[in-house]
């Protein structure tokens, strides 16, 4: 290699060769269809305030890429491979760990994450994720999520609802409502309610109220009673006025 100036120098001493430079960049290439460069030893080290380090293939079929900042947190390491069908990618920072594989329309991940971990499968709108964190794991294809944690399980798909917890079972459907209990059972929908209880039965609407407990009570703006062949009303006392 010649001399260029005083301020790079080439030294050969025995097996021994140092190519310095205090400015400028050093390259060093071999050109040709059958050119290898090669760098081996028991031991190889790339040392700078910033580094990076990018190996490409001409056709674009993959690349390896590493780069370090002292300080910053931007260091990472990725590594990309395409074939005709499938592609492959490993990324690796101080953000997480991200492994992908598969077709473009069908994708596999596995994502490392401060405090989460997700696998997902296919579309994320339609596809398949299961997402787990210190407190609950999460299943989800589409619109539908099933989550488990401690205190119980959520299950979930379009508007209808179901949590199952030691307190009971609560089912939801819009304004409809459905809570089982140590107590009894309650349904709601919209202004209408009812009751199932140790006790007896309330039902309550807009208009009209019906108890049965240790007495029964019918109240109402308007009551009819009617029946079709016979109509009976039995009682110790019966009370009627208007």
């Amino acid at each position: 290699m010649p001399i260029l100036n005083a301020e790079e120098r080439l030294v050969q001493l025995c097996t021994q060769f140092e190519v310095n430079a205090s400015e400028g960049f050093v390259d060093i290439s071999s050109t040709g269809e059958d050119s290898i460069l090669s760098l081996s030893g028991n031991s190889i080290q790339n040392s700078s305030t910033n580094c990076f380090l990018s190996l490409n293939s001409e056709d674009n079929a993959g690349y390896i890429v590493l780069s370090t900042a002292v300080g910053a947190s931007d260091s990472s390491i990725q590594m990309v491979a395409s074939g005709l069908v499938n592609a492959s990618q490993c990324a690796v920072s101080p953000q997480g760990i991200l492994l992908m594989y598969g077709p473009p329309a069908a994708l596999g991940s596995i994502q490392l994450l401060d405090g989460e971990m997700l696998l997902g499968m296919g579309n994320p709108a339609t596809g398949s994720l299961i997402a787990i964190t210190p407190d609950s794991i999460t299943l989800k294809v589409g619109t539908t999520t099933l989550t488990l944690t401690a205190e119980g399980i959520i299950a979930s798909s379009g508007g209808t609802q179901v949590a199952i917890s030691p307190d009971g079972v609560t089912e939801e459907m819009g304004a409809v409502s459905r809570m089982l209990g140590a107590e009894g059972h309650t349904l709601t929908a919209a202004e209408v309610s009812m009751v199932v209880g140790m006790s007896g039965l309330t039902a309550q609407g807009p208009t009209a109220s019906l108890a049965f407990d240790a007495s029964a009570q019918l109240s109402g703006a308007m009551v009819t009673e009617s029946g079709d062949a016979m109509l009976t009303q039995q009682a110790a006392m019966i009370s009627s006025s208007s």
